[in-house]
């Protein structure tokens, strides 16, 4: 009878302070601050000797999966791109995507979807909404030594062209580069821009836009922020372009 009371009075402590450990862990649980999913927003000023002036705005929400949701919107200023007397019915761009960060986050691969809006690919009396579908990917790898930034996307005009012949867009581009320190890279850059299938006469043709490659440096300052400058020759064109190109732009995060 004794050993069984000696349990019983065991059982009991033991009871005692589990449940007091209990207690203090769903305590201290609930002190904890609940992690805030981010959400992202930042714009990226571009200025290209072909196309203009063209900002372009990114952002991006964070899920409790192995990827973010990715949103983008991209404004083509250039008046030849919609109404060239009224500068009006531009060509935008609209967009959503999964953003990847793979290998520890030296790689970032974000694939996407966007729709062009205005009178660029149907060259019809005025805007029109969705006139083109913009399969995209934007890739990224970081390290001590690499930087490497590129970007593809095909425009697939799919509405009546109007007074035009249907015409589809491909653009492409990547600035591979080494850091010099901690705050400058330096290497090259390629661009190119064409169009794709267009129909004259019952005869489709690919007509180059621009074919860009030259050198290309970047600058990394604080916060997130960069600038680049891209300068060099144009390689290709049957439209007339200039034989040297320049592209600046800038990434701040807001």
């Amino acid at each position: 009878m004794y050993l069984i009371n000696q349990f019983v009075q065991l059982m009991k402590k033991i009871f005692i302070i589990s449940l007091m450990m209990s207690v203090c862990y769903v305590a201290s649980a609930q002190q904890e601050p609940v992690k805030k999913k981010k959400a992202t927003l930042a714009v990226k000023m571009i200025q290209n000797s072909v196309a203009g002036f063209s900002p372009l705005f990114l952002g991006s929400f964070e899920t409790n999966k192995n990827f973010d949701i990715t949103f983008y919107s991209m404004f083509w200023t250039n008046t030849s791109f919609g109404n060239l007397e009224s500068g009006s019915d531009q060509l935008l761009e609209t967009g959503i995507g999964l953003g990847f960060k793979l290998l520890d986050g030296k790689l970032y691969l974000n694939p996407g979807l966007g729709l062009g809006h205005g009178k660029f690919f149907s060259d019809v009396d005025g805007t029109r909404i969705a006139e083109s579908l913009i399969p995209n990917t934007f890739i990224a790898y970081h390290d001590q030594t690499f930087d490497f930034e590129g970007y593809a996307a095909y425009y697939k005009s799919i509405r009546d062209s109007g007074k035009l012949s249907i015409r589809d867009l491909f653009l492409v581009w990547a600035a591979p580069g080494i850091n010099v320190g901690k705050r400058f890279v330096l290497g090259a850059f390629f661009e190119e821009l064409a169009f794709m299938n267009l129909e004259n006469d019952n005869v489709n043709m690919n007509i180059q836009v621009y074919r860009f490659l030259g050198g290309s440096m970047k600058l990394k300052l604080d916060n997130g922020m960069a600038f680049r400058f891209s300068a060099g020759a144009n390689l290709v064109t049957d439209v007339g372009a200039s034989d040297e190109f320049y592209k600046v732009s800038a990434f701040i995060p807001l």
